[in-house]
Order: C-alpha cells, then sequence, then structure tokens
C-alpha cells in the first residue's frame, strides 16, 4: 500500500512542472500581450474589409497575406481573432467600411496599415526582448522582420499607386 501511495506521489510531483508549464501558456495574455492582439485585430479585420473591397491585385494580395498572419499570431498568443480594437482603429475601420471599393479605399487601406504595423513593430520588438509568455515571445521574435517586410512590401505598392 505504501509503494503504490510513494508511486503516486511521485507520478504527480514528475507532472507538476509540465502542467505549470501547461497552465501558464493557456493563461490570460497580459497587458502587452492583449495590446499587440488588438492591433493585430486591427490588421485582420481591416484587411478582410480590403479583401472585400479592394481593386488593385496587389492590394488584394497583401489582404489575403495579413489575414492568414494574423490568425497565426493570435493562436501563437494563445488567443482567437475578435472583433475588438483600440477606439483609434475603430473610427478607421467605420471610414474605411463606409468607403466604396476602388482606387480611394486601396489608398486609405493601405495608410491604415502602414501605421498599424509601425506600431505593431515597437509592440513585437519589445515583446521580443523581454515577453513572458516563451510561445508569444517567439512569434514577437519572427514578428520583426516579417514586419519590416511588410512594410517594405506597403511602401512599394503605395508608391506604384501613387
Amino acid at each position: 500500500m505504501k509503494r503504490r501511495t510513494l508511486f503516486a506521489a511521485g507520478a504527480a510531483a514528475a507532472v507538476m512542472p509540465v502542467a505549470r508549464m501547461a497552465f501558464a501558456q493557456a493563461a490570460a495574455p497580459d497587458a502587452r500581450m492583449q495590446e499587440i492582439l488588438l492591433g493585430g485585430n486591427f490588421a485582420l479585420l481591416s484587411s478582410r474589409l480590403a479583401a472585400e473591397k479592394a481593386t488593385d491585385p496587389a492590394v488584394q494580395a497583401f489582404a489575403a497575406l495579413e489575414i492568414s498572419e494574423q490568425e497565426a499570431v493570435a493562436r501563437a498568443f494563445g488567443a482567437a481573432p475578435s472583433d475588438q480594437v483600440a477606439p483609434e482603429h475603430a473610427s478607421m475601420l467605420e471610414q474605411m467600411n463606409a468607403m466604396e471599393a476602388g482606387a480611394e479605399f486601396d489608398r486609405q487601406y493601405l495608410t491604415a496599415q502602414m501605421q498599424g504595423h509601425e506600431q505593431l513593430r515597437v509592440l513585437h520588438a519589445a515583446y521580443a526582448e523581454n515577453g513572458e509568455n516563451p510561445m508569444a515571445r517567439g512569434a514577437s521574435i519572427v514578428g520583426v522582420p516579417s514586419i519590416d517586410t511588410h512594410m517594405s512590401m506597403l511602401r512599394a505598392i503605395s508608391n506604384r499607386l501613387g
């Protein structure tokens, strides 16, 4: 009887570090992670609008890329994309939603993405340096050069559209 109790206690002790790690990764996002998720939601929601309204093929392609990337980042941060955004992003989304499809929408989308990416770069760079969640920190480490690439793409498309 004592051996079974000892074995059960040993097995429980061996599982505890793994259980703690799993619980820590499933915990709610901290404030810095939440800020990144809000910015990602804006990039995602505005890109979903662009998928419907953009007329330039490069803008459409960028929007599709951004949708899949922001969904992946949210998963890496242990969350799901949502409709929740910062107040300034909510007003930008309202303006974009009210616009007709066409070149003006395309330019507005590109401007919004460049502003959003600049904000996200700062947030991801900080989290990459000292974020607490290892999975999210890894996503931020990879996210910084990805954002730099996106900024180059956005500038090139914007310059071409005029």
